[in-house]
């Protein structure tokens, strides 16, 4: 029989052991009982995500009818560039080819290149103010752009050019161009019929009239005449720098070059020799080579929107030497002629 003290020293030792035993498991055990609230940062709930990512959401873009038209430049207004554009030696350009040409291209399309604008007409003191299209009469003559009609019929009574009777049958449009600040017109001389009539207006393309003879020339043509800010004779442009430019064997459209020659004082320089040579031109190119004068009435150089005092149209792509003597000095310039573009070249000659 066991003693009563060993007993009680059994039961102690077990009760010890029952009691560690409980603490140990009791810590292992996950604290279920603890609220979620208490140990978990409230921005971490679910409840508040949608809250949080929504500080990052980008503003709406503004829709397209809240854009300013002024601010969508258009095709039409980066055609055109401002008057005195180019201020260095040389300059590519947009252009403002703007215009259609007034003939078809079923018919002679390509200016006439012997009587180019500024160049002394035969046997008369004026300068030409536009160009000439050699055409058969009955050939049809179409409007360069759209257009009111300003004038359908003939200057026996009143002068739209030095004096009475030159024109003979005439039609002089006015264009409101989009990207040009001045209004546009457009002249179709010596016209055997016209087609349209005073106050009326015309579509880009519309006949206005057939060639002729009227007024005085000697065969039938086509006189075009651009003029630019006002219906005036002393305000006329050259057609080259406005009309669309024919297309080059290869298909793409040729380019143009307008030029600038002054004195140290900025006075303009007449020359009547400016050579142009195509570098880049084949052994009997017709365009390897050419001469160009400055404009002989002095009223047209420096006329906007370019002031120029020489210019050329319908120039194959390639490069261009530029060569002119004044005095004794010779002066060159090698430049770039691109599809489409208007090259710009600026000449400072000695006095």
């Amino acid at each position: 029989m066991k003693s009563p003290k060993i007993t009680i020293f059994v039961f102690a030792c077990i009760s010890l052991v029952v009691m560690l035993g409980c603490a140990t498991v009791t810590n292992l055990l996950p604290q279920a009982e603890t609220p979620v609230e208490e140990t978990v940062s409230p921005t971490s709930l679910p409840e508040q995500a949608p809250e949080a990512s929504a500080t990052f959401t980008p503003e709406p873009l503004p829709s397209e009818p809240e854009i300013a038209p002024s601010a969508v430049p258009t095709q039409e207004q980066e055609a055109v560039i401002a008057p005195g554009a180019c201020e260095e030696d040389v300059c590519i350009l947009n252009g403002s080819f703007v215009l259609k040409r007034p003939i078809g291209p079923e018919y002679r399309n390509a200016i006439d290149t012997t009587s180019r604008y500024g160049t002394l007409r035969r046997g008369v003191r004026d300068a030409y103010h536009g160009v000439q299209f050699l055409n058969s009469a009955g050939t049809p003559v179409t409007a360069a752009a759209a257009a009111d009609v300003e004038v359908a019929g003939d200057d026996s009574q009143v002068e739209y050019g030095p004096r009475p009777g030159m024109y003979g049958n005439l039609v002089i449009l006015k264009h409101d161009i989009p990207g040009i600040g001045e209004p546009v017109y457009t002249l179709y001389v010596h016209l055997s019929e016209i087609s349209v009539k005073a106050e009326g207006d015309v579509k880009t393309g519309e006949e206005v009239g057939l060639v002729g003879m009227s007024g005085s020339v000697r065969g039938s043509t086509l006189y075009f005449e651009v003029r630019y800010g006002e219906n005036a004779y002393e305000a006329t442009a050259n057609p080259e720098l406005w009309l669309e430019p024919l297309a080059d064997q290869a298909g793409n459209p040729m380019g143009a070059l307008a030029g600038r020659i002054v004195d140290p004082e900025g006075n303009f320089v007449t020359v009547r020799n400016i050579r142009v040579e195509n570098l880049r031109a084949a052994a009997g190119d017709e365009l390897r080579t050419f001469s160009l004068k400055t404009y002989l009435d002095e009223s047209q150089r420096g006329q906007s929107p370019w002031g120029e005092s020489f210019a050329a149209g319908d120039l194959p792509e390639g490069t261009y030497r530029i060569s002119l003597w004044h005095g004794s000095e010779r002066y060159q310039r090698e430049v770039e002629i691109q599809p489409g573009k208007l090259t710009f070249v600026n000449f400072q000659v000695k006095k």
